[in-house]
C-alpha cells in the first residue's frame, strides 16, 4: 500500500469518505423504503384526496425536497471533481531540473537499468552504526569501539582493497585523493565479514542493473525526476528496427507509475518525493510479455552527503509525497 501522505493515498481516503457517507443515505433511504412500504401493509389514506371518475387527480409534490434532491448531488459531485482536478498540479507540473534529482530508467527484457544524470554520494547513518567515512584528499574512517568492525575493502571501479581495522585506535586514514569521476564503494566488516556500514560515491553517467541484483539509490528529501525509456536488451543504432515492449515502472511506496513507451523518442516522464529513508519495492504494473516476472527490483532511499555533509532524513520531513506524470 501507499505511505499515507501520498497523493494518492490523500485522494482515494477523501474519495472513500464521500462515498461511504452517499452510500449510508442512499440505502438508509432504501431500507426504510422497503420496510414502510412492503407487501401486506396498507398505507393511510386519510389525508389523500381520492381520484374521482372524470376529474384530474390533484397533483401533489414537495418543492424543497425535489430541491434539495437535485442541490446536494450536484454539490458533492462539484466537490469531488474538485478534489481530483487539484491533484493534477502535483501530478502534471515537472519540478526544476535546477532542483531536483533527474535520472533515467530503462525498461529491457527482462531487467530495470537505472542511468545517473547526477552524482550521488551517501552513507549510512554514522549515530546508527557508530562508523563515519570521510573522503577528501584522504579517506578517514573513524568508529567507535561499539562498532565491532575489523575489516574494510575499498571498491574503486572494478578494483577493490582489503585493509584491517584496529578497534583500538578508532580511526583509520589511507592516502588516496577522492576522485569523483569513478564508482567507489566503502564497505566496513566485522570479523564475521557481516556489512556494518557502506559508504557510496556514484558518478554522473553511471549505471545500475537489477539484473545484477543492484538497487536503485535515490537521495531522500529531494524532488526525483524520471526520463522513462523501453528498450530491447540487445538495442544498438545498427540493430534499431525492433525497440522493444510495453513496461509500466511502478513504485507502490509513493503509488505512482508510468509506462515506458518502445520507439517514443523523448520518453516519458515520472516524478516523486522520497522523504523516508529505507528500501522499496519496484514493480512491473503491465504485462510485458513472457518473463514479465522478472520485472522487479528494489528503491534505496539514502540520506545524502552534499559538499562533505551528512544530510539527516531518518525523520519525516513533513512534506508530501507526489504522484508522477507523464508527457
Amino acid at each position: 500500500m501507499p505511505a499515507d501522505d501520498t497523493v494518492f493515498s490523500v485522494l482515494y481516503d477523501k474519495f472513500l469518505f464521500w462515498g461511504i457517507l452517499v452510500g449510508i443515505f442512499t440505502f438508509g433511504w432504501l431500507f426504510f423504503a422497503i420496510a414502510k412500504y412492503r407487501q401486506n401493509i396498507v398505507p393511510d389514506t386519510t389525508d389523500i384526496d381520492h381520484i374521482v371518475v372524470g376529474s384530474f387527480p390533484v397533483e401533489r409534490h414537495n418543492t424543497k425536497l425535489e430541491v434539495l434532491f437535485y442541490v446536494l448531488p450536484t454539490i458533492i459531485v462539484v466537490w469531488v471533481t474538485m478534489l481530483a482536478l487539484s491533484s493534477n498540479t502535483q501530478v502534471w507540473v515537472i519540478p526544476d531540473n535546477e532542483e531536483s534529482f533527474d535520472m533515467e530508467i530503462v525498461g529491457k527484457q527482462w531487467f530495470w537499468e537505472f542511468h545517473y544524470s547526477e552524482e550521488l554520494t551517501w552513507q549510512d547513518d554514522p549515530r546508527i552504526t557508530g562508523i563515519d567515512v570521510s573522503w577528501g584528499q584522504d579517506l578517514v574512517i573513524q568508529f567507535s569501539s561499539n562498532a565491532e568492525a575489523s575489516n574494510m575493502t575499498i571498491t574503486i571501479g572494478n578494483v577493490a582493497t582489503d585493509y584491517s581495522l584496529d578497534q583500538q585506535l578508532g580511526v583509520k586514514t589511507i592516502t588516496s585523493s577522492f576522485d569523483r569521476f569513478s564508482y567507489a564503494t566503502v564497505e566496513v566488516t566485522d570479523a564475521s565479514e557481516n556489512v556494518l556500514h557502506t559508504w557510496n560515491h556514484i558518478p554522473i553517467g553511471h549505471q545500475l542493473s537489477s539484473a545484477l541484483g543492484e538497487h536503485m539509490i535515490v537521495p531522500c528529501d529531494d524532488e526525483v525526476v524520471l526520463s522513462l525509456f523501453s528498450l530491447t536488451s540487445d538495442y544498438s543504432e545498427l540493430n534499431s528496427t525492433y525497440w522493444g515492449v510495453q513496461h509500466s515502472f511502478w513504485l507502490p511506496e509513493w503509488g505512482v507509475k508510468e509506462d515506458l513507451v518502445p520507439g517514443l523518442e523523448g520518453g516519458t516522464i515520472m516524478w516523486f518525493l522520497p522523504d523516508d529513508p529505507g528500501t522499496f519495492d519496484i514493480r512491473c504494473a503491465e504485462y510485458c510479455g513472457m518473463d514479465h516476472s522478472k520485472m522487479i527490483g528494489k528503491i534505496d532511499v539514502v540520506s545524502p552527503i552534499i559538499d562533505g555533509v551528512y544530510q539527516n532524513c531518518d525523520e519525516d520531513s513533513g512534506l508530501p509525497k507526489s504522484d508522477g506524470g507523464g508527457n
